[in-house]
């Protein structure tokens, strides 16, 4: 009997150390509000600064809405963003890159949707951490479709294929489109509402470090744990001269990229 009861004993001592180990029940991952920071690799000479902002609002922010603020060496000056209004309590995010130029060392970013939930998060930023610039990156168009695909990024996660017309000296001018996904290959057509006019085109793919396609879900808090870095590379120009026919034509790369976020 005694080494019966041993046995049992044991049994239940490890079961206990594997529910340790992987946090058992308690050790899931309850927070509702998480932010990051990282570099934005367009290919120009600097690197950009990107942000991502979520949070599972636990109540209306609606109708004063509220703003968060982002500090450190990278900014001169304490850079705010917001501010954020939703008559529900819901999943929501927030993305963007800047222009501003990263420079290592802590960074600090605050938000308060509520009294009950706030954030007050401090990262140690690597300027020089980069994720690679997604490649091959095309864009084939007709009057009622449009098609990309790039090569996958080692280290992505996720994407957000955009459409954008351009001006006359190849610069993004006005957005069209655009779509989170998994895969490398984006197809919109007549039914996704798109109605292209005579003029140049051009696509732009971002990488991501983490999956945007769950983002509007509960429990993302841990996706933005790591440094946010990304990506973004543009396609050769479409030109549509008509409903019809189009060609490929050569455009220089714009010299400053607009800031774009996305999310809600």
């Amino acid at each position: 009997m005694s080494r019966k009861y041993g046995f049992v004993l044991a049994v239940l001592a490890l079961l206990i150390l594997l529910l340790a180990g992987c946090g058992g029940q308690g050790g899931a991952d309850t927070r509702t509000i998480n932010a990051s920071l990282g570099t934005w690799n367009y290919g120009g000479q600097n690197l950009g600064l990107a942000f991502i902002f979520w949070a599972d609002l636990q109540a209306p922010t609606s109708p004063e809405g509220f703003q968060g603020t982002i500090t450190g060496p990278s900014l001169s000056s304490p850079y705010p963003f917001g501010p954020f209004k939703s008559d529900f309590a819901r999943a929501i995010y927030l993305w963007f890159p800047f222009g501003a130029v990263p420079v290592s060392g802590d960074h600090t970013i605050t938000a308060s949707p509520s009294p009950n939930q706030t954030l007050n998060r401090t990262l140690k930023l690597n300027a020089s951490a980069t994720l690679p610039q997604p490649q091959n990156v095309t864009v084939q168009v007709t009057a009622n479709t449009a098609t990309f695909s790039w090569s996958p990024v080692p280290g992505a996660r996720s994407y957000y294929a955009q459409l954008w017309e351009v001006d006359q000296n190849g610069q993004l001018k006005t957005f069209k489109l655009g779509w989170y996904t998994r895969d490398t290959q984006v197809q919109f057509t007549q039914n996704a509402g798109i109605s292209l006019s005579p003029g140049t085109y051009r696509a732009r793919v971002f990488a991501f470090p983490l999956d945007f396609t769950l983002l509007l879900r509960p429990g993302q808090a841990a996706q933005l744990d790591p440094q946010f870095n990304i990506s973004s590379a543009l396609s050769q120009g479409v030109q549509v001269q008509s409903l019809g026919p189009l060609r490929v034509v050569p455009l220089p790369e714009p010299e400053v990229q607009p800031e774009l976020g996305g999310g809600w």
